[in-house]
């Protein structure tokens, strides 16, 4: 406590000023110090997920894994935004992978399960060593069927064919290249 009335005022008087000076320095910074990334904040999703990983399943059997470096949420849609995509695609009966996606971005629709994969598409089938490329890939798990209607590369046992699209149900038993031929393909 203060011993007399004069050095209690003093020391009022010099704290007064110290917080005085604190604030004017403090109102007087720019504000251009960024809270979050630029990135971020020009992002207009309601919720961002990084390494986001998602069960696809039907009736409670696993047919599928989506992965993503980024994923972006938005309340007023089923749909998820994903960069760096990679799908992995079950056999129900055996649980063996039928097929792996990746693509630079893509689109999952939550309720249908389905997913579009955009730029530099590969798929590849294990089964029987076969790669697909193309710039856009629809998965559609619910009508039993992949495709593609942009132009398509597959590789099959050193043999390359390309045609103007593809589709094929999911258990790749049933592939359609669409004006397919063997050479012109570009690789």
């Amino acid at each position: 406590m203060c011993d007399s009335y004069e050095r209690c005022s003093r020391s009022l008087v010099t704290g007064a000023a110290l917080l005085a000076t604190l604030l004017v320095g403090a109102c007087s910074e720019s504000g251009d110090s960024p809270v979050v990334a630029e990135e971020l904040a020009r992002m207009e999703a309601d919720n961002v997920v990084y390494g986001m990983s998602q069960i696809l399943t039907h009736e409670g059997v696993r047919e599928g894994v989506v992965r993503a470096d980024t994923a972006y949420f938005y309340r007023d849609s089923s749909a998820v935004h994903l960069r760096g995509v990679e799908l992995t695609v079950y056999s129900e009966e055996t649980g063996d992978v039928r097929a792996e996606v990746a693509a630079r971005r893509g689109r999952l629709e939550t309720e249908s399960r389905a997913m579009i994969g955009r730029g530099d598409v590969v798929l590849r089938i294990p089964s029987d060593d076969r790669t697909i490329r193309t710039e856009v890939l629809h998965y559609e798990p619910g009508a039993d069927r992949i495709r593609s209607d942009t132009f398509t590369v597959m590789e099959e046992a050193g043999r390359v064919t390309c045609g103007r699209a593809f589709r094929s149900d999911l258990e790749f038993r049933n592939l359609f290249i669409e004006n397919a031929r063997t050479s012109g393909c570009g690789s």
